[in-house]
């Protein structure tokens, strides 16, 4: 018996080829770009997962909390990791990181590296890596030892046997190659080319990595036994800081274990540098979103589409059924039907997959691709929910049909009126969906551009960094010299000398203030600077003065706050009052700048006089269209200054905003693209619904016409019950979009705001949907000829 419903159905399919074409393809791209957005989202969601220890990986976080000030670092105290593999039963193990870059030089050719880290000899133990060359255990154990991945050796080496090799790091320090990696895989949220041994770290920065309790130079990653529980090591090591490192009063520091698996989508409020790559959860749960309307669409479609060729077969099912052919027949057939539909689209589907995949890659800037021995549990999930469409596809039809008379059938006049609900509930349904993915796109695509476009508080253009390694004062007197030299082209505006810059690092200190409660303190954020830095950045000064050498105490007693800062410590007016025990006067007050990042908000900020510095960054400002040679000529000269540390300067970057930026763009694309696809299908299936529904219509507009109906009259009469559907599917859709914009902007710090005029316009281009998918067919139906209407059987 099925052997024979399958055979009637791939007939019934080759007799009516247009039909099934339209219907395959219609389904085909849906599951298509559903399986695309599952493929996405599977790998976003298993970022790090390639680690054989996946599941007993954890990152240590520091809960830096003052008042109610708080703040998540990944940065804890280098000696921290040994204490918690020693007095922990339930971790195995732990390591060490730190995030470096570095000029690699061989043979003479300086390459300048920047994805590098330092390392523990256990880091390649705990983390999935496969040696090509080299013994893993035993690679980073010995001091000037590293460690390089294959396409860098290939890179610096034209081979991978590089092993006892030595390569010059930062044109002095001889570090010796110990092995050779496989790349480190791209869904990794850490970023790695090389490795170095932590216990080179002093030799080849100048900075103790053991410097004590009170020092947060590294990232510290923990491997727990079997069967541990992190949130129970994460209660047990939560006060271990506060019972060593020295803490000021009403300042906590408390530290808790983050799995692996979620640094990359869970992390974009933790602060510091061990996050090589970072996206968001909310992207993924707006392709969520978007997967679950397109499934929709997709299936309403195809029932839609299935039950609406049932008008051309009630005859031959009425007969059928007077024969005596029972309602499991009738199921078996159309199921048989109905999967041999599905079926096609599904092999077309995975077709259109394999040819699509490398322009999807494209567009998203991943190597996303599909590996049946990995991908297999997933590939039967689609598999598994396509035949279950194909299953509830052809069940509609026959419970719909079987619950109607053997008369109706036979007359032709099966109740219309349900088919009529039916057909009302799915066009409210399909514009309900599609004002919220145009609304969502419209939003997400402003918000980026607001951020592209936001005034960050300082003018970045034109801004060269470096930082520059000093020796003792004869190197800043040469700092000094340099900045003179540099001053008389005329292509430079300004040179600034400090501690740290937006964008390039800072610290931070807690301070009790003028006016506040006895014991209370807040965190600022700080930077210790020169004079020029505020002109050199083309910071505001909102009140008060700038630093000046004419005045002499600046260099020890003064201070600059930002307007965020003012507020914290509750003054109206900020010039003359005094923080830390009086010891800080203020000068100034400097309009809130960007220094960290967009997507959180600006801190409190300090601003301080310094000029011994220990390793300073220099900031130049240039005013030239000819930006290349002009920062060539300026490596030139401090190279010339500076023969033995290896400077480059370049144009400032706001990197970390950049990364997350580039992924928001890409995640953003795609999704406009999907969004758009799922409309485009809800205009497909909107399209057929007025088919379906005009078919069904055809006598009654013929009479009308006959009694004197214009065409503009019938046009109007049809068109304003799509226009009602609309109204309520637009107020349904309306909700979804009020909930979905609060999810989504609570992303960014700062964001667009959520205006009329964006409502308008998702409303506008869904109706202008509607009238597009409704208005050709309701017109072609009313200039049809009444009298073949009114003969039609």
């Amino acid at each position: 018996m099925l052997k024979k419903n399958f055979l009637i159905a791939v007939r019934r399919l080759l007799k009516n080829k247009g039909h099934a074409v339209v219907n395959i393809l219609g389904l085909s791209i849906g599951l298509a770009s559903i399986i695309l957005m599952l493929f996405y989202i599977k790998y976003e969601t298993t970022y790090d997962s390639f680690n054989s220890n996946y599941n007993e990986l954890y990152r240590v976080e520091r809960s830096y909390n003052v008042g109610n000030q708080n703040e998540i670092w990944d940065s804890a105290p280098y000696i921290l990791a040994g204490e918690l593999k020693s007095s922990v039963p339930e971790i195995e193990n732990a390591t060490n990181i730190n995030y470096t870059s570095n000029y690699l030089t061989f043979n003479d050719k300086m390459y300048n590296e920047k994805k590098g880290l330092y390392a523990d000899s256990s880091f390649p133990d705990m983390f999935t890596f496969h040696f090509i060359e080299g013994n893993k255990i035993e690679a980073l154990k010995e001091p000037m030892s590293i460690i390089i991945s294959e396409s860098l050796a290939n890179k610096i080496y034209d081979d991978v046997d590089i092993i006892g090799e030595t390569l010059l790091v930062d044109k002095k320090h001889n570090c010796v190659v110990t092995g050779v990696f496989q790349d480190y895989p791209e869904d990794s949220h850490l970023d790695i080319d090389y490795v170095i041994s932590y216990n080179s770290y002093e030799q080849l920065t100048g900075f103790k990595r053991d410097a004590g309790w009170d020092y947060d130079n590294s990232t510290i990653y923990v491997q727990l036994k079997n069967n541990a529980n992190y949130k129970d090591v994460s209660q047990k090591i939560k006060d271990i800081l506060m019972s060593r490192g020295k803490h000021e009063q009403g300042v906590s520091e408390l530290l808790s274990l983050r799995p692996i698996g979620e640094i990359y989508l869970n992390s974009s409020n933790v602060r510091g540098g061990s996050g090589g790559q970072r996206s968001e959860i909310t992207i993924i749960y707006m392709f969520v979103a978007v997967v679950i309307f397109t499934a929709l669409i997709t299936i309403l479609n195809y029932i839609n589409s299935s039950t609406a060729q049932l008008m051309y077969r009630e005859l031959e099912i009425g007969i059928k059924k007077v024969l005596g052919s029972s309602q499991r027949h009738l199921i078996s057939q159309f199921i048989a039907e109905s999967w041999v539909m599905t079926i096609a689209s599904f092999i077309v589907s995975i077709a259109i997959v394999f040819v699509a995949l490398p322009f999807f890659n494209q567009l998203i800037d991943k190597e996303i691709s599909f590996e049946l021995n990995r991908d297999w549990l997933l590939l039967i999930k689609i598999t598994v929910a396509v035949f279950i469409v194909g299953t509830i596809s052809g069940l509609y039809p026959v419970f719909y049909l079987s619950s109607l008379k053997v008369s109706a059938f036979l007359h032709g006049n099966s109740s219309f009126k349900r088919r009529t609900r039916l057909r009302k509930v799915l066009v409210i349904f399909q514009l309900m969906v599609a004002i919220p993915l145009i609304f969502v796109s419209i939003l997400i695509t402003e918000q980026i551009r607001y951020i592209e476009n936001k005034n960050i508080g300082f003018v970045k253009g034109g801004l060269l960094v470096s930082r520059v390694e000093t020796a003792g004062k004869k190197d800043l007197e040469l700092l000094r010299s340099l900045k003179t030299i540099l001053r008389q082209n005329p292509e430079v505006e300004e040179v600034t000398i400090s501690s740290s810059a937006p964008f390039n690092g800072g610290g931070q200190e807690t301070f009790n203030w003028e006016g506040g409660e006895p014991g209370s303190q807040i965190a600022l954020r700080s930077h210790a600077i020169d004079y020029d830095f505020i002109d050199t950045y083309k910071i505001q000064l909102v009140a008060g003065r700038d630093f000046s050498r004419e005045h002499g105490m600046d260099l020890r007693s003064a201070c600059m706050l930002n307007e965020t800062a003012v507020d914290a410590f509750g003054w109206e007016d900020a010039i003359g009052k005094t923080i830390d025990d009086g010891r800080l006067r203020v000068i100034g007050v400097v309009e809130d700048f960007n220094d960290y990042t967009l997507f959180k908000r600006i801190p409190p900020m300090i601003l301080t006089m310094n000029e011994d510095w220990h390793n300073p960054l220099v900031t130049i400002r240039v005013n030239t269209e000819q930006e290349a040679r002009v920062q060539q000529e300026i490596n030139t000269l401090f190279n010339d200054y500076f023969p033995n540390d290896p400077l480059e300067f370049r144009y400032l970057n706001t990197e970390f905003d950049s990364n997350f930026l580039d992924a928001l763009r890409s995640a953003t694309k795609m999704f406009i693209f999907f969004s758009m696809l799922a409309i485009l299908l809800a205009v497909q299936g909107l399209y057929s619904l007025v088919s379906y529904s005009l078919k069904s219509q055809k006598k009654m507009i013929a009479v009308r016409k006959v009694l004197g109906a214009s065409i503009p009259s019938l046009f109007t009469l049809m068109m304003k019950e799509y226009m009602i559907l609309f109204a309520i599917a637009g107020s349904l859709g309306l909700i979804s979009v009020y909930l979905a914009a609060g999810k989504l902007m609570s992303v960014f710090a700062y964001h667009v705001e959520v205006k009329l005029f964006y409502l308008l316009a998702a409303g506008m281009l869904a109706l202008f949907v509607v009238i597009i998918s409704v208005s050709s067919k309701i017109i072609s139906a009313s200039k049809e000829n009444p009298i073949k209407a009114i003969a039609a059987k």
